[in-house]
């Protein structure tokens, strides 16, 4: 596999960093070989990169890590992406990894940070926290046109009573040449490494208003 990338000067921008699928030669198996195909799967997840910039280890979010021997190249060495990844395990619980895209996962700013606020609506389809993220699968209505900026705004920290709480708004900026013409699935993960709390609360702006999401 190799890499694309596709860059911005925004440091809120969701870059597509986007490991170029393997190419699944299925044509012309027999059914024998359909039968030991094995089941296709797709899960959020770490990629590891050693001092090459070579993916070396995947980690779950249930903390299953694999040690991968595939060549696998990224942008960036000795360092730490958020993927989504496609993949299946054989009998001798062997990764094999079919795909792997970059995932947009940034630190949270607080709103001073940010110079201006832009919150273009979109879809909330599913709000989850695993693997010390909080996770978002969003549906943008768009045409590919121009470069969606995203970034996690940190509203506020309460600590009351030794018990954390953590408030944060999506920042959304829709580039004004983009239609909305059909909906993209999209997924988007805070990193919440560097909080002690216990529960954390998101507000977005979607298209019937804005949602609050605990969680």
């Amino acid at each position: 596999m190799r890499i694309i990338s596709i860059h911005s000067n925004k440091h809120y921008t969701a870059s597509a960093i986007i490991f170029v699928w393997m190419l699944l030669c299925l044509c012309g198996c027999s059914k024998d070989e359909d039968d030991s195909i094995p089941a296709y799967k797709i899960d959020l997840v770490e990629a590891d990169t050693n001092h090459e910039g070579m993916v070396s280890v995947i980690r779950f979010d249930d903390g299953v890590t694999y040690t991968i021997d595939q060549q696998i190249t990224a942008e960036t060495a000795d360092t730490t992406y958020r993927c989504m990844c496609t993949y299946a395990i054989d009998a001798n619980q062997k990764l094999s990894v079919y795909g792997l895209s970059h995932v947009f996962s940034a630190n949270p700013r607080p709103r001073a940070e940010f110079k201006t606020g832009a919150y273009d609506p979109v879809n909330l389809t599913s709000c989850w926290k695993s693997g010390g993220y909080l996770n978002l699968w969003i549906g943008l209505l768009t045409t590919d046109v121009g470069s969606h900026r995203f970034g996690f705004c940190e509203d506020s920290v309460v600590n009351r009573d030794g018990y954390q709480k953590v408030y944060f708004t999506l920042m959304h900026g829709r580039p004004q040449e983009d239609a909305e013409s059909y909906t993209k699935d999209l997924f988007l993960s805070i990193p919440l490494k560097q909080y002690t709390c216990d529960s954390v609360c998101i507000r977005v702006q979607t298209y019937e208003g804005w949602q609050q999401i605990a969680r």
